[in-house]
Formats: C-alpha cells, structure tokens, sequence
C-alpha cells in the first residue's frame, strides 16, 4: 500500500511522561513534519476498513497537510498506541520499517499526574486522587462513570500504570533496530542528549537547537461549564469542525469565522495552571506496592536499574 507522507516515526508510550515536549521540539525541526494535532490516534481508535481511500482522507489528508517533499521524516506522537493491543500491527502492516520512540516514567509520579489530566479534560469528574484510585474496583463493573468520560478503561489507573506487560508486547512486535526506549528520568537529567539522539534515530539531521523548555504542566479550569463545552462539544459543532476543519462560514456566505482558532483562544483563557495535591503517605505507599513487581519486570525488560522507583 503505497501511501505518500505515512509517518516514519510514532512517538508512544505512557501518559505525562514527556511526549509532549518532544513532539512540540521535533515539530519545530526544519526538516520534519510532524502531525497536527500531536495525538491523532488514529491506529488505536480505528472504526473503518484499513483501506487506501479512508487513510488518505481520514488520516493524511486530515492530520498531516502540511506535509511536503522537502522534509527529511514524518511523525506523529499518540501514546495510546502502546496500549491498543492491534495499533501497532497496523502500523507496521502499512510500513514494515516505521520507527517507535516509546517514553516511560516511574507510575506512581505518572499516575498521580495523568489523574490530574483525566479531571482536566472532563473524563473524570472526582477530583481527590485517592478517592478515584479507590472507585477502580466499582468501574470495573461500569458503575460511578462520569457522565463525560470517553473511554472507561484509562479510569482503571492500576492498570494504565503497570507498563510491564504493555512494554513486553511493544517489544515482542517491534525489531530492535526500530525502537527506542526513553526514561521520563533521562529526559530531566539531559533533555538535549536525549534530543540528539531521537535525531539519529530517525535519520534527521541535527538543527543545532540547544534551548528545551518544558513542556508538561498541570492544569485545571476556570468553568466546568465552559470546559465542557470546549471538550465535550454538542454533536452538531464537532460535525461543523469536522466536515469545515474549524472554519465556517457566517449566515450572509461572505465571511468565515475560525471556529477552531476561537477554541484554541477559550481553552487558553479558560485554563489555570495548577499542581495537583501532594500525595499523602499512605497512598503512596500503596502505590509504590501496587507498582513494585512491574516495575522489576520492566527493568529486566529494558536492561535498566529502576529500583529507585519502588
């Protein structure tokens, strides 16, 4: 299936866990395209055939336009596809020598954060941590979903924190000469070697850049009822977006307003940065036990020391 501008590189991996301050530097790299938005996710929530036709429209027409012949790689940054069993399968069916940048980070700083980012984007709506983590046992039976939630499983946090097993399958699919694997840890020690070396990887040239600033802040909202607007939208206004890319046109035809522009506004306005609660001992104490025997797997996994993490 020859599919012009696929993407060579898939940056992957747990959430809050650096992908994307990555995708933000690799994007602003003269010789890459990099997909807009960073997370398209489109192999892991895939609902249509894998057929030449729907991945033209659906997925390169949609997330990468800009692309051209003068870039030196294609990319694009959706964790999710470390968790999607079939993702991956996909990928490689289209582009048998696609390249993974998969990041990592100790669970119990991940979880506590992407927590934090559930409640931001309106997929969960109990604020306290330890409250959430303790409802797990009852929305595993689908009960206490929040209204808004768009996808159940990622309110499971035991299970979106053990990396073990999803790192295993990762590494059973992919050559080794294809994958990388990168520490949240590496990428606060050196961000720059980290940088450089993901250049190597995927076979770009290095840009000279020497200036990283951090990407991943934690974030809350002015009005819930706003929020829900911009990230749970009436049926009919993601139809608009969706069949106008952002832009439609006022009732004379004559003007066209920037619907997806006047979001991106709303959401700046609306959004407060804000770190989450300190977690008290106990809870993470019963993180760190919860996490302990998959930590040491994916440290036998990868070949590294994470003992510091347990």
């Amino acid at each position: 299936m020859n599919l012009k501008f696929f993407p060579d590189f898939f940056i992957i991996g747990a959430p809050r866990c650096g992908t994307t301050s990555l995708s933000r530097y690799l994007s602003t790299h003269p010789s890459i395209c990099f997909s807009r938005p960073k997370e398209p996710h489109y192999f892991s929530t895939l609902s249509q055939p894998l057929t030449p036709s729907n991945l033209q429209r659906h997925y390169l027409e949609r997330f990468f336009p800009h692309c051209h012949e003068g870039y030196e790689a294609v990319g694009e940054g959706s964790v999710s596809y470390l968790y999607a069993p079939r993702a991956i399968d996909r990928i490689l069916a289209l582009n048998p020598n696609a390249k993974f940048i998969a990041m990592l980070r100790n669970p119990v700083e991940m979880i506590h954060s992407f927590h934090s980012r559930m409640v931001y984007t309106m997929d969960e709506d109990v604020r306290e941590f330890s409250r959430a983590w303790a409802l797990q046992t009852r929305r595993a039976r689908g009960e206490a979903i929040p209204r808004h939630c768009r996808e159940p499983k990622l309110l499971q946090y035991a299970r979106v924190g053990k990396l073990g097993e999803q790192v295993e399958r990762f590494l059973s699919k992919v050559r080794e000469e294809n994958r990388i694997i990168i520490l949240f840890d590496d990428v606060l020690a050196d961000t720059g070697s980290v940088y450089r070396n993901v250049l190597a990887f995927i076979d770009v040239t290095d840009d000279g850049r020497r200036k990283f600033p951090p990407k991943m802040v934690s974030k809350t909202y002015r009005f819930s009822w706003l929020q829900r607007w911009l990230y749970r939208p009436p049926k009919r206004m993601t139809g608009v977006l969706e069949a106008s890319k952002g832009k439609v046109k006022n009732a004379g035809g004559k003007k066209t307003v920037d619907v997806a522009g006047l979001r991106k506004r709303l959401v700046r306005f609306n959004t407060i940065k804000q770190k989450p609660a300190p977690l008290d001992t106990t809870i993470r104490e019963v993180l760190r036990e919860t996490f302990a025997d998959d930590t040491a797997r994916l440290g036998r996994l990868i070949g590294r020391d994470l003992s510091h993490w347990r």
